[in-house]
Order: structure tokens, then sequence, then C-alpha cells
């Protein structure tokens, strides 16, 4: 018995639709997976749909020490649900990294930087010429965060990677940022609440940076132990946080795309980025090397112009369709 040409062919799509859709299903990413979509792209892990309350108190604020000018930045609490999972780098974007984005690009950041200089027996913290991603006034190697890039650098960067790689990178936002830093923790490090732990899992404001810049070394100054860096570390020196990423807190301040707001009345609660406010800033996040102990607990925020180049400032980049 013949089989009629138009049976054949429908049996044919059929069947190369349920290929198809197998394959997905088989390739589907698990929460908790790395991957990276080219050999020299960021490496990034898939990070779980799911619920966070997101920011801080004004009595876990206080307790950290923080000034009376930059309290209640971190407040109401709120609960932030992501109903998707999404992709975070695993580590900050490298010099290496970034590197190959600017000779493929043509990209041309700005040759000046706000960093800290050695002069006449003490360090000087201002905007200089000549310092730079490639030159921050310290030394550095390819497995380093970049640094001195600003939040439009950063944007260029997520925008090259998404043309070359044919999938959506951005910054990460401000939620997605904390949520990921959390990792299902509630206390003001990953680790936990104890200070002593910091060097074991972040490159913090440490007794090695204070030795090196004759800085003040009290505990409202620094965590008091020392984690071998006094600038920034090779990325993945650290312990990981409960869902594999690194360098979360400390190391580098990281930018986030939202629009800067004094605090989070009327923020987001769906995971979204935050479109209104003053969009000429950006929040950073996670805290960084370079900063007292009152700027690293997990829900601390620091706004800054969208073209400000700072000696720690970095980025990562998160991946929208894991």
């Amino acid at each position: 018995m013949s089989i009629r040409p138009e049976i054949s062919i429908l049996a044919a799509a059929l069947l190369a639709v349920c290929s198809t859709a197998s394959a997905a299903k088989g390739s589907a990413r698990k929460v908790g997976e790395s991957f990276k979509d080219c050999e020299t792209c960021p490496e990034v892990v898939i990070v779980p749909a799911g619920k966070a309350v997101i920011g801080a108190s004004l009595e876990e604020e206080e307790r950290h020490g923080m000034s009376p000018a930059n309290l209640g930045k971190s407040i109401p609490l709120h609960e932030v649900t992501f109903a998707k999972p999404f992709a975070m780098g695993k580590y900050p974007v490298t010099i290496a990294q970034f590197r190959q984005f600017v000779n493929e690009s043509g990209h041309a950041p700005a040759n000046s930087c706000f960093t800290q200089y050695y002069n006449d027996g003490h360090y000087i913290y201002e905007k200089a010429r000549g310092y730079s991603w490639r030159a921050p006034g310290y030394p550095q190697e390819d497995n380093h965060p970049v640094v001195c890039v600003n939040a439009e650098d950063a944007q260029a960067y997520a925008e090259w990677l998404s043309e070359k790689t044919g999938h959506r990178y951005s910054m990460p936002n401000e939620a997605q940022y904390e949520y990921a830093l959390r990792a299902g923790t509630t206390t003001s490090y990953f680790w936990g609440e104890e200070r002593g732990k910091a060097c074991e899992y972040s490159n913090q404001p440490d007794l090695d940076q204070a030795r090196t810049m004759n800085a003040p070394s009290g505990p409202h100054y620094r965590f008091q132990c020392s984690d071998g860096f006094p600038f920034t570390s090779p990325v993945g020196s650290f312990k990981p946080n409960p869902w594999g990423l690194y360098d979360m807190q400390g190391n580098i301040w990281e930018w986030t795309e939202d629009c800067w707001n004094d605090n989070y009345e009327g923020a987001p609660i769906d995971g979204s980025t935050w479109t209104t406010g003053d969009c000429d800033a950006h929040p950073s996040r996670g805290g960084s090397y370079g900063n007292a102990v009152h700027s690293a607990y997990a829900g601390v925020r620091a706004p800054r112009h969208a073209s400000y180049n700072g000696h720690s400032w970095g980025f990562r980049i998160v991946r929208h369709d894991p």
C-alpha cells in the first residue's frame, strides 16, 4: 500500500518538530550550571527563579557604621520575585576580556580616572589624567577585574557581547545583583555575620591594605584580617558564595543598570530594571577592596554618575536568555 505524499510530508514535519523539542529539552541548562558563549566570553552561572528580601534596615545600616549623611539609602526592605532564572557573570569582567572588546570594537574609554597615588608621604585621591583601565595606579594582570571603567563603558561592552554572541547581555540591575549576591542568605555577608571570616571569602579593606597605604587600621575602618591583596585580586581568588559566584562582595564596586533613586520607595518588585529617577547616575553594588568596612554589607548602595571612572569600579554581566 502506498502512502499519500501529503501524509509523508506531515509526518516528516512532525518528526522534525519532535526532534527539535527533544534536543531543546536535552540541552536545557540546570540551576548552578556555568557556561560561556565563546572561548573568550565571560563565564556565567544559572541563577534560580525565586524570591528575596532586598535592602537593609536603618538599624543594620547604623550597626555597620554608615555615616549619617548616607543613612536610609537601602530602605525600605522589600520582597522581589524573579519569575524566571537568569545567568549572572561568574566573575567580574577581566582586563583581558575588556581589552578584546576595545580592540575589536574601537571603543575608547576615558584616559583619566579617580585614583589614589602616593605623593609626599601620603596617598591622594583625585581624578588624574594618564590613569585608566590600562594603568589604574597600582599593578594588575590580565586576570584582575577591569577598573577605571564607567557605566557607559560597561553598557557598550554588553551591547558588543550581545552582537557578538546573538544573546542578550547587559549590566545586572540592583535587584538581580543583590539577589545573586545573597544566594538565599539573609545575613549581612553571604558567609554569615562574622567579620573575622571576611578574608576567606573576599578581597576587602583589610590590614594588608592599611599597611600598604599607611591608612587607619582600626575595626571601624578595616576588617581585622589579612587577605593578601592591598589592591585588586585576580578574579576567583576567594571562596564563592552558595550559588557559585565569586567576588560579589569586595574586590571592586560593580555597576548596575538602574537609574539612581535615593531609597527603595517605589522600586520594582518583579526583578526588572528601575527606569525612573536620576538616569544620569547608576547604583554600584558589592563594595570594594578600597572602602571602609561600613561599605561591605550585602544591602549597601553607592550612587555614581554614569561617566564616573574610579580605581575600584568595574562590572560584570547578566545573560537574559539562559
